[in-house]
């Protein structure tokens, strides 16, 4: 039985300056390399906060898909996840903020595409991570 609440400790660390590159960790894990992105005039280099938070729900979804369907024993050959997101100036103030999430999901040799498509609904509808992201979110699905 899984036991709430969770806690998830992750940890980051940098020096100054805009050029150079940080890391993001969680236990003994390789180290993530963190950049600012060149679209916020960084060097890119390294994965940008918004890049995880992409990555963050891409995961999350593909995690609760492959339990849900091991636990149904529905069996695929492979997921494929791809999400853009889109960020903007709020014009209220001096604010950035992420407008909107598309994600694609391709569900591919599914043994039962119905009951894949349905996986993959109750995954989105019950992923932490999706659901505490305050925008806009936009699914485009694949199952065969």
């Amino acid at each position: 039985m899984i036991k709430f609440p969770m806690k998830f400790e992750v940890e980051a660390k940098a020096s100054s300056g805009v050029s150079s590159q940080w890391i993001a960790e969680k236990d003994q894990l390789p180290p993530i390399p963190s950049a600012i992105p060149p679209e916020f005039r960084g060097p890119g280099g390294g994965y940008s906060p918004e890049d995880l938070f992409g990555i963050a729900i891409l995961n999350c979804l593909i995690a609760l898909y492959k339990v849900y369907c091991e636990k149904s024993k529905v069996s695929f050959e492979e997921i494929k996840a791809k999400a853009i997101l889109t960020a903007d100036k709020d014009p209220s103030s001096v604010s950035f903020y992420i407008s909107h999430v598309d994600i694609f999901l391709e569900i591919s040799g599914s043994s039962d595409i119905e009951k894949g498509k349905t996986l993959l609904d109750s995954a989105i509808r019950d992923c932490p991570i999706s659901n505490s992201v305050k925008s806009p979110k936009s699914f485009h699905i694949r199952v065969n």
